[in-house]
């Protein structure tokens, strides 16, 4: 099984250098070809350090959004299965063999559980709910893969989202019925975002966006709404 790592990226030179160092040992344990979809309007070295690892394909996408990133990586992938991956989220260890399992047990799709960098209560309570099925999981930072017949039958990201593109998939994914697999070997998500704001701030601003999103909100409304209410970390 090729297996095509998907890293959409913006302005991320230093969350880049500590993924590709992982990855690229990966590669030479596993079937395994590492994409970078960076955007049009990137400022930073990305480039630069994509060119030290010999096992990166770095390209630029036609348009910005990381819905459109994603599907123009995807559009250059060999892969048998596709897994994108937000340059800040650290894939566990097993992530390769618990992916082919999933597959190899029908699966079409799937996602990784997550917890955080940091540990404490609260992020503990939140992460629980990455581990099983239900109306908050799913997202990006999940890590979610397809095989690649099942994303092109799924028409890709759909790239009117410039926000919620991750669970706009999913939704997808569960009204078609279509098998997936939540791997319980756990990605490690950054938890700058809780650390900037509050655990209760960033939960009551995601629950917001959320049922916005589930109301029919236009996209470019949730991100303003989003943009608007959190202080970003990055």
């Amino acid at each position: 099984m090729l297996l095509s790592i998907i890293i959409p990226v913006y302005n991320e030179q230093e969350n880049l250098v500590k993924r590709l160092s992982f990855l690229c040992k990966e590669t030479n344990k596993f079937s395994i070809e590492v994409i970078i979809s960076n955007s049009p309007e990137t400022s930073d070295d990305s480039p630069k350090i994509c060119k030290n690892f010999d096992k990166v394909t770095y390209f630029i996408s036609d348009k910005k959004g990381r819905a459109s990133q994603m599907n123009f990586g995807a559009s250059k992938a060999k892969g048998d299965v596709l897994l994108f991956l937000h340059a800040d989220v650290q894939l566990p260890t097993d992530f390769y063999p618990q992916i082919k399992k999933a597959i190899e047990a029908g699966n079409k799709a799937g996602f990784f559980a997550y917890k955080f960098d940091k540990e404490t209560p609260f992020l503990n309570f939140n992460s629980k709910f990455t581990a099983k099925d239900g109306l908050f999981s799913g997202g990006g930072d999940q890590c979610q893969f397809f095989t690649k017949d099942t994303f092109k039958e799924l028409n890709g990201f759909n790239e009117d989202f410039c926000i919620m593109e991750d669970f706009e998939m999913i939704d997808r994914v569960r009204k078609q019925k279509i098998p997936f697999a939540i791997i319980q070997s756990k990605a490690i998500v950054s938890a700058r975002k809780y650390e900037k704001n509050s655990w209760l701030k960033v939960n009551l601003i995601n629950g917001y966006v959320f049922l916005k999103y589930k109301f029919g909100a236009s996209p470019e409304n949730l991100r303003k709404t989003y943009k608007s209410l959190l202080r970003e970390s990055v």
